[in-house]
């Protein structure tokens, strides 16, 4: 937890303010920009000692070219050059740099300045430069013996100095920019709980105490339940881990105002040997974020009461765990889900589909406007695009669109990819309704898309997330490290698009 508010203060153009209070400045300047008129914005002092020391080094005023030194001993000075039209993305990317250049025990306190960008640059800015902050303020849970003298570390603050007058509309930007990135580091944290710790037992007791404290209400339907309700896709998997490993967890926030109504739908496996179809020591290292999904969607929920979004949100938390023993499911089985469609289970290591099918049947029968899954479903996203970006799908063509606009806009990215009908012909099964996967070969991550469709409520809308950036292989955007915590700001775009 941060000892004080990582945004501090935002500063107007005609306020003066204490230059010693900051341990670092960092200036944003547009590309183009001369020293001549960055000089203009200094004292006297300050634009001599920058002036020499940018000529030293020939610093050019290029887009993306960043430079930080040592203005005294007791302050940082940087330059951050941006493009004149700024995406998200790189803003969030180019702000985690600048603070990590700066960050260290003695350079917590960083004033921003924005006197030298346009009006239209401010609020991407302040919210790159709030979601760094925040994310580089993040603290990994630790299961280390306890120190006798714990390491002190200071949080990142951030404070603005803007060259407009619309203090209120920044300020707002500001603290709903840093409510998302606190729900960011709230899956990191999840997906980062050893999977003894977070158990589903454990899980379900946690997640519906933090909702009960915002406010929301919540409802367990535990294995039992499902059973009376025959959401045999669920319960296939969940057999194996015992009577009182998981069920689904129902969150709801509803809004004093708003008809709109969205659902969330979660993949919350605790970890996932793989089952029958047991996963190689490789590939089953780190199968305790298997869960990080249902973290999307509980923070999702949480991040609706809190800023009283006018839209009606009900999570669906699909918690279990995936492990082999006497009652685990097999290869050859044959399921009947919720909706009454039977499966031919083919392998026991695609958990995740089956534990969604049912919890997307229950979510859309409430017929909302739309239902957002999301899940680390498949290895096959990964390969087809990466850590950078993470998979979208839709059982409408316009969502595809819609998708994209929405990963561009938040700066977590998202490639959507078709839905066409023919991409379910290899699911055929010559015993059973559908099969859940194949054997071998195919493009499982739009495969596994078309299976889940199926589950989903007739005239229902749908959108699937295939986590596939919640683990990148280096820092992405304004996150230094995995996991990323991905779907919370791409979530939160979705809802409002509804």
């Amino acid at each position: 937890m941060t000892s004080q508010p990582t945004l501090k203060k935002l500063y107007g153009n005609k306020e003066t303010l204490n230059l010693k209070e900051f341990t670092s400045q960092i200036w944003v300047v547009e590309k183009g920009f001369s020293l001549k008129k960055l000089t203009q914005f200094l004292d006297e002092q300050t634009a001599k000692k920058v002036s020499n020391f940018l000529k030293v080094r020939k610093f050019k005023f290029k887009s993306n070219n960043q430079i930080c030194f040592d203005l005294s001993s007791k302050q940082k000075f940087s330059i951050l050059v941006v493009p004149k039209k700024l995406s998200t993305f790189s803003s969030l990317e180019l702000a985690r740099e600048a603070l990590s250049n700066v960050k260290g025990e003695n350079a917590c306190a960083v004033l921003v300045n924005l006197s030298a960008v346009s009006e239209s640059q401010e609020l991407c800015l302040i919210d790159s430069f709030v979601s760094a902050a925040v994310a580089l303020n993040y603290q990994a849970p630790k299961y280390e013996t306890p120190k006798k003298k714990p390491e002190t570390t200071k949080d990142l603050t951030v404070s603005f100095k803007v060259n407009h007058s619309r203090l209120a509309a920044l300020q707002k930007q500001g603290q709903s920019s840093v409510a998302s990135a606190h729900k960011t580091n709230l899956v990191r944290n999840l997906a980062q709980r050893a999977g003894n710790d977070l158990t589903p037992a454990v899980y379900v007791k946690t997640a519906k105490e933090m909702a009960e404290k915002a406010g929301l209400k919540t409802e367990f339907l535990s294995l039992s339940e499902l059973k009376k309700m025959k959401a045999g896709a669920f319960l296939a998997v969940a057999q194996g881990a015992g009577e009182n490993s998981g069920g689904i967890l129902k969150l709801s926030y509803q809004p004093k105002t708003g008809k709109r109504k969205v659902a969330l739908v979660g993949k919350g496996i605790t970890f996932d040997t793989g089952g029958n179809n047991l996963k190689t020591g490789s590939h089953m290292f780190g199968m305790n974020n298997d869960m990080a999904g249902s973290a999307v969607v509980l923070a999702l929920c949480l991040l609706a009461a809190e800023e009283k979004w006018p839209v009606h949100v009900t999570g669906y938390m699909a918690i279990t765990e995936n492990v082999l023993n006497e009652k685990a499911y097999r290869p050859n089985d044959v399921v009947t889900s919720l909706k009454g469609k039977t499966i031919e289970v083919i392998d026991t290591d695609a958990e995740g589909r089956m534990i969604l099918s049912d919890t997307l049947t229950l979510a859309s029968r409430e017929k909302p406007d739309l239902v957002i899954d999301f899940a680390t479903l498949t290895g096959s996203v990964i390969r087809a695009l990466g850590t950078q970006y993470s998979g979208g799908y839709s059982n409408r063509k316009h969502w595809l669109s819609k998708i994209r606009k929405a990963g561009v806009l938040s700066g977590e990215r998202v490639w959507s990819f078709p839905n066409d009908p023919d991409y379910g012909r290899c699911l055929k099964s010559d015993i059973a309704d559908i099969k859940q996967c194949r054997l071998t070969g195919g493009v499982d991550h739009i495969e596994a898309a078309f299976f889940l469709s199926q589950f989903v409520e007739k005239g229902v809308e749908w959108v699937h997330i295939d986590l596939g950036a919640m683990d990148p292989e280096e820092p992405l955007a304004h996150i230094p490290k995995k996991p990323s915590g991905f779907g919370i700001r791409i979530g939160k775009e979705l809802i409002h698009m509804t």
